[in-house]
């Protein structure tokens, strides 16, 4: 391969690179599903940072919060660092199972899987919960 190809190659490696990269988009171009889902469950947090890739969105919140959505606008994973999610953002029934349970535990990551939940407790316990409410599988965080 000479010099002037490998250049070429070099250089479209790189710019498909750039193309698949997230780009920063400002808080007001989400879509309204995602806006309203901030204003239910995030109310008096600020947005600091969205990027925004083909498939998705991720939101970052000024109290460290990560939120992905899809690029539809539903929630695929909340992750708290600092404070604990809302049993508000699960289906009813899979909230009532956990805090049943676990009473003491709070919720700080949430993934929303095709056919089922793996929600990650404080108390380190990581549960997999389908969508019936039945818990699959649990395990303790390594």
């Amino acid at each position: 391969m000479n010099k002037k190809n490998f250049s070429i190659l070099l250089l479209s490696l790189l710019l498909a690179n750039l193309l698949k990269a997230d780009i920063i988009v400002s808080p007001d171009s989400l879509p309204t599903t995602i806006k309203a889902f901030l204003e239910e469950h995030f109310k008096q947090v600020s947005i600091g940072i969205v990027q925004q890739d083909k498939n998705s969105y991720e939101v970052y919140l000024s109290d460290g919060t990560e939120l992905e959505f899809d690029i539809d606008g539903l929630w695929k994973e909340i992750e708290s660092k600092h404070k604990a999610l809302s049993f508000k953002i699960l289906p009813t029934h899979i909230a009532s199972i956990i805090t049943n349970r676990y009473p003491q535990a709070f919720l700080i990551e949430i993934e929303r899987k095709i056919n089922h939940y793996k929600i990650k407790l404080s108390n380190g316990l990581e549960l997999y919960i389908d969508n019936n409410g039945t818990i699959i599988q649990e395990r303790y965080d390594d």
